[in-house]
């Protein structure tokens, strides 16, 4: 009986109660998870926050762009050479300079300028019309303040952790949108079982009422328990409706998931019980450690604020710079003449020199200091915090598999039994010992333990959804891709 049952169960499932043209689709769990992720729209919107965080990285990397800057200028003035001087000096000059800056992982800035000038009065003496090209190389060197590849790329490490912050959130949605059509999943194939179940019930039901009937035809049965034998199919049919008003719910409620138009009828399949190897608390806790999104976010936190605290405490130093500038200035009443003499570095120019300047008391640094302290701190106690409940999750997930796993051979005995229950008691009932509500009733704990039957085993593979979404790794399971990680994490410079 319990192999015909199966055979009838799988059919069903195979073929679910639709609405007669409907469209059909059959879907296995795999797919209904896949699906799920793909169609789900707030988590297509979060996909755009990792897009988002990476033109944060290339804007952050934009310190390393090149300065290019250009002046045009003319300048002009008539100036009274004296009081009672009817003398006028007309000056007249033209600039033209352009320079090139660049910022290096150091923190240094270096720079290369080439200036123009073109002075001319109105006396127009060969020594007051000139030409002035000068060429500078300049530099400028943090010390103390300011110095290294750490403080000089915070802006990248920065972009680059939130960018990380920002796949976590999308791997929690998204596995949070696979748990959720997961389980759905396995409720609807549960309750199609249930209603498969409650069916037969309904037509052994019916069978004992008709023999009933021929019994008290025949004169062998009391014709009271045509009443119970009544009583018991209006009973059954009663339950029938109930599993199929549930059975269309949960089928609704995929749909919605899914998002499938209404009028999409879901044939779905018996999904496969996963391994029943087991699984050790360590290896689960390890998985959960490394894998778990609300973790891994908490660790860049961590990660964020430990940085941001030593670049707070560089900061905070005095600022002093290495300073210096080599050059080459040419002098001519023609231009061309001016540019030769200035590639003959006749005339050269230098400078070297210490910048040193520090607020008194410092007091906004050093509160910066304090405050990047304490966040790191508090970040610190947040992934305790979240390592703890990570695993508490894991280990309840373990003890409800295990739980779970153990419910299936106790329930399927219990099937059993109360199947070899029922047919004692219909032979019982040929022959006058047992009446028609005695094998109602043993009837009705047959139809609870085949009910129990395909509770445990939905809560078997709930169990596992359950453990993969507490370690992180429900995605992999279900052979789902993260586009996210087509955004890699940058390397970070020099940090952890």
């Amino acid at each position: 009986m319990l192999r015909g049952l199966s055979l009838l169960l799988a059919l069903l499932c195979a073929s679910p109660f639709s609405a007669a043209g409907a469209e059909m689709l059959t879907l296995s769990i795999n797919d209904a998870v896949r699906i799920a992720v793909e169609k789900n729209l707030g988590l297509q919107a979060s996909t755009y926050s990792p897009a988002i965080a990476e033109t944060g990285i290339r804007k952050a990397h934009a310190i390393y762009d090149p300065l290019l800057s250009a002046l045009v200028d003319q300048q002009g003035s008539n100036t009274q050479v004296a009081p009672q001087s009817f003398f006028v000096e007309r000056q007249n000059d033209f600039h033209f300079d352009a320079s090139i800056s660049q910022l290096l992982p150091t923190g240094a800035t270096t720079a290369l300028s080439f200036n123009n000038l073109w002075s001319m009065d109105n006396l127009r003496l060969p020594t007051s019309r000139y030409a002035q090209p000068r060429l500078v190389l300049s530099f400028s060197q943090p010390l103390l303040q300011g110095l290294g590849r750490e403080v000089t790329e915070r802006g990248i490490t920065t972009a680059d952790d939130a960018m990380d912050s920002s796949l976590a959130d999308w791997t929690q949605q998204a596995l949070n949108t696979a748990a959720a059509a997961r389980n759905q999943y396995l409720f609807l194939v549960g309750i199609r079982e249930t209603v498969a179940t409650r069916q037969a019930s309904l037509d052994l039901a019916r069978e004992i009422h008709a023999q009933n009937e021929g019994r008290v035809a025949a004169g062998a049965l009391a014709s009271y328990q045509l009443q119970d034998s009544r009583l018991g199919v209006l009973q059954a049919r009663k339950n029938l409706l109930d599993a199929e008003r549930a059975e269309k719910d949960a089928a609704d409620q995929l749909r919605t998931t899914l998002h499938l138009p209404a009028g999409v009828a879901i044939a779905t399949t018996a999904p496969p019980l996963p391994e029943s190897s087991e699984v050790s608390d360590s290896d689960a806790l390890q998985t959960a450690m490394l894998r778990r999104p609300d973790v891994v976010k908490a660790r860049i936190s961590v990660r964020t604020a430990e940085f941001n605290e030593k670049v707070s405490r560089n900061l905070a130093l005095p600022s002093l710079a290495l300073q210096g500038s080599a050059g080459v200035t040419g002098l001519d009443s023609a231009y061309g003449d001016a540019i030769s003499d200035l590639s003959s570095t006749r005339y050269p120019s230098w400078s070297v020199g210490l910048n040193f300047s520090v607020p008194i008391g410092n007091n906004s640094a050093r509160a910066d200091v304090a405050a990047n302290r304490l966040i790191a701190s508090q970040a610190r106690t947040q992934l305790a915090a979240a390592e703890e409940a990570a695993g508490l999750e894991v280990r309840t997930a373990l003890r409800g598999l295990a739980s779970a796993r153990e419910q299936i051979g106790v329930t399927e005995q219990g099937v059993t039994a109360a199947e070899v229950v029922v047919a004692s008691y219909r032979k019982r009932q040929q022959l006058g010992l047992a009446t028609t509500k005695d094998v109602l009733d043993v009837v009705a704990v047959l139809t609870q333990a085949r009910e129990n039957y395909t509770v445990a085993r939905a809560s078997y593979q709930s169990a596992f959804t359950n453990l993969w979404k507490a370690t992180g790794e429900l995605l992999d399971r279900e052979g789902i891709l993260q586009k996210g990680n087509a955004i890699a994490s940058r390397e970070r410079k020099g940090t952890p």
